[in-house]
């Protein structure tokens, strides 16, 4: 099924909730770095509290077991990258809706499950982490019997430049993504009538989380998506709760309502969510603890600690838990 809207593929912002305040094409934005599959048709496609490269904000706790795939130049991914900038901001004539589509489409593209890779802070695109990211996630994937579709959402989670090598910019940045996940999402599933997965890789977590609200909240899209993986989640112990207290933010209830199923893969030995979230944030994160207070009815919590060596390896060949996120499918 070809998606509606303008016959280049450019950006796409369909079903943007109505208080949006930019008229936008209906469906999004396809072009910037696109490029064009061989019926010539269009191209499109899908995506760590520290670049699964091991790049900077991490100190010497950088480097996984498992080595990635280089995936190819035209990797199929959905982008924000380069609406933001270091503070934040929105720049570039973005909106709190826009996205784009880029690489070469899948033929099977709208017909199959879709998965996307969420990737997570200093994940750079300059050298290919977010696409690399992506693609190793789709090869570990179909190592363990996934049929369907895979791409990456790639994100600006290289800005920031706050004194604390900017995690808290990177943090707000991460937030700002969830409408714009949120909005490909309802377009995808409405347009094609297919399901879609995410798994979100460390701070990838919190753009999902925001993205589960946004599905709630702007769209009312009641099982949006068809589950969400979460892995080495950089996001509060208690964030995926349903109730965080008095003082703390809970998400539990947008799990609940958007998404079909949602499966915590934490590692309680996880260095960098020791060492380094902690040190940033004063808490636990849920990608080492576990949720802590009330979960959501349909939330489960794996721990993975025998199985996933590093923060780096959760979703790489022969070292990650990839084979458990998908026997929970």
């Amino acid at each position: 099924m070809a998606p509606t809207g303008p016959s280049q593929w450019g950006n796409r912002t369909a079903g943007r909730p109505a208080e949006t305040d930019q008229e936008e094409t209906a469906g999004g934005r396809f072009g910037r770095r696109s490029f064009l599959r061989r019926s010539a048709v269009a191209a499109v496609s899908c995506g760590t509290l520290v670049g699964a490269s091991g790049t900077a904000a991490a100190g010497g706790l950088t480097d996984g077991e498992g080595e990635k795939a280089a995936a190819p130049s035209d990797y199929q991914r959905v982008s924000t990258r380069d609406h933001f900038d270091s503070d934040g901001n929105l720049i570039n004539g973005e909106t709190a809706y826009s996205y784009d589509v880029e690489g070469s489409l899948p033929d099977s593209w709208g017909e199959e499950t879709l998965t996307l890779l969420i990737h997570g802070f200093k994940s750079s695109d300059e050298d290919d982490d977010d696409i690399d990211s992506g693609y190793e996630c789709q090869l570990a994937l179909e190592a363990n019997g996934y049929t369907g579709d895979t791409a990456v959402f790639t994100w600006d989670a290289d800005k920031g430049d706050s004194l604390d090598l900017g995690w808290a910019d990177g943090k707000t940045i991460a937030e700002k993504n969830g409408r714009k996940l949120a909005n490909f999402t309802q377009w995808y599933t409405n347009t094609y009538g297919v399901d879609i997965r995410w798994i979100a890789h460390s701070l990838g977590a919190r753009v999902v989380l925001f993205a589960l609200q946004s599905l709630t909240e702007d769209y009312d899209q009641a099982n949006a998506v068809e589950s969400v993986s979460l892995l080495g989640a950089a996001v509060e112990e208690d964030d995926v709760s349903t109730d965080a207290g008095w003082f703390d933010s809970e998400y539990g209830q947008y799990i609940e309502y958007a998404a079909e199923q949602c499966d915590n893969f934490y590692d309680d030995g996880d260095e960098v969510l020791e060492w380094i979230y902690e040190t940033r944030e004063f808490e636990d994160a849920a990608g080492e603890k576990g949720c802590d207070g009330p979960e959501p009815a349909n939330y489960t919590d794996h721990d993975v600690g025998d199985i996933v060596p590093t923060h780096y390896d959760y979703y790489i060949r022969d070292v990650g838990c990839i084979p458990q996120v998908v026997e929970k499918w």
